[in-house]
């Protein structure tokens, strides 16, 4: 079933909250022609407001375009449009197909410009193998208007722009690697590896080192993760490039020159901020620890958020339950990041600068007496503690939040664990 998403939705991960969002996710499952797909393009009036309508693949109509193919169940499309290729590839039934020799390009326009933290996430497949040559690539671009307008490939307003893919063009380029283009709005922001600096003729363009081109499916994703850095990602790889952080995103493109020899697919198309999928993970190994505890700790609410370094604003907030001693498992990206740690009722703990992989078990303590969530023990919290006094799990009114010790009933303990810690404020 297609997924394609016209109003911000929570990304579909285990505990994740809304500071991260997809906007536009597509897998192109439930189109049945290729009129279907390109029914918005309007070629003889490209101002018509339904061209222009966001939150919709647009493309050029000619052949051979990208597109539709089904490997299960294949229809025929009608003219213009080429006969299913042979070596069709889908990541489900269907997906984007770019004819080797096809000069074409299909774009979605974003409801709401991105800023910092905004990505595209896609797979592709490359049926050519290293060494040969291959000029297809996705875009995710900055228009000063907050659409893009296409004629026949001509774009107007245009002041960033970053590409992930095969794009061989250029003598320098190493037809073993993938390739990646930077910020184009001003020569600061050029890649210092581009294959200008190295005698070839592309100011923006630089191979991608740490890849592969191999045949198969590959996923790749191209993230704005910070305000003057970029972050491409392919094969779990990754590599940074300046950007000007003036800009944001508003238009994700596929595309595809003439010069192009083999055919590639497009897949699960993906636009949101947040962390994209394409980004490495490693399980690490966390130890919680409350100030005298003596319960279950895996009847304790935790959230756990993902940050840049020095950053108080999460990348991606994970609600997650440990064991009953307090043992834990966490998918972090790879990297170096902020984690920040906060039990139903405990005070903010910030871990600086984890380093991810990480060896070995982490340890993290938390101090009790937070019962109204707000990162501070104050008179609220023991107000909470005298509405859930002296009663035990098995009662109504019982409050777990305001259960400091664990023990199953609010009581004295509790009380003096809070008058202990009252008037601290945890990490921000």
């Amino acid at each position: 079933m297609r997924v394609i998403a016209f109003v911000c939705l929570m990304i579909i991960l285990a505990g994740i909250d809304a500071s991260a969002q997809v906007v536009f996710s597509d897998d192109f499952e439930s189109y049945r022609s290729q009129q279907q797909f390109e029914q918005y393009d309007n070629p003889n009036n490209l101002f018509d407001p339904i061209w222009l309508t966001r939150n919709v693949w647009h493309g050029q109509i000619a052949p051979p375009n990208l597109q539709l193919i089904n490997v299960r169940t294949p229809y025929s499309p009608l003219p213009p449009y080429l006969p299913q290729p042979g070596d069709a590839k889908a990541r489900g039934a269907q997906s984007l197909w770019l004819k080797g020799g096809a000069h074409r390009a299909n774009f979605v326009n974003l409801s709401t410009p991105l800023g910092v933290g905004a990505y595209v996430n896609w797979w592709f497949y490359d049926t050519g193998s290293a060494g040969k040559r291959a000029n297809a690539w996705v875009e995710l671009l900055h228009y000063t208007n907050g659409l893009l307008d296409v004629g026949a490939g001509v774009t107007t307003g245009q002041v960033e722009s970053f590409s992930l893919g095969a794009a061989s063009f250029d003598p320098k380029a190493n037809l073993n690697t993938y390739q990646v283009r930077g910020d184009i709005s001003h020569s600061t922001y050029y890649p210092p590896d581009s294959f200008a600096s190295q005698g070839g003729g592309a100011l923006t363009w630089a191979n991608f080192g740490g890849t592969t081109r191999t045949a198969g499916w590959h996923q790749a994703a191209i993230w704005l993760w910070k305000p003057n850095e970029v972050l491409f990602i392919l094969d779990g790889a990754t590599k940074t490039e300046p950007r000007n952080p003036a800009y944001g995103a508003t238009t994700v493109r596929i595309r595809g020159l003439a010069s192009n020899t083999v055919d590639f697919y497009f897949d699960e198309v993906t636009i949101g901020t947040g962390i994209p999928p394409a980004m490495p993970r490693a399980n690490t190994a966390f130890t919680i620890g409350l100030t005298e505890f003596t319960g279950d700790y895996s009847l304790v609410k935790l959230q756990v958020e993902i940050r840049h370094p020095d950053d108080r604003q999460p990348l991606e907030v994970q609600q997650v339950s440990p064991s009953g001693s307090g043992g834990l498992q966490i998918a972090l990206p790879v990297g170096t990041w902020d984690i920040a740690f906060k039990a139903d009722r405990s005070l903010r703990r910030v871990l600086r600068r984890v380093n991810v992989p990480a060896s070995g078990t982490l340890s993290v303590s938390l101090l009790g007496g937070d019962a109204d969530g707000d990162n501070e023990v104050s008179l609220f919290d023991f107000g909470k503690l005298v509405a859930a006094f002296g009663k035990f799990s098995n009662e109504p009114g019982y409050n777990p939040a305001a259960d400091f010790d664990g023990d199953g009933e609010v009581s004295l303990f509790d009380f003096g664990i809070l008058v202990r810690h009252f008037g601290m404020a945890g990490d921000e």
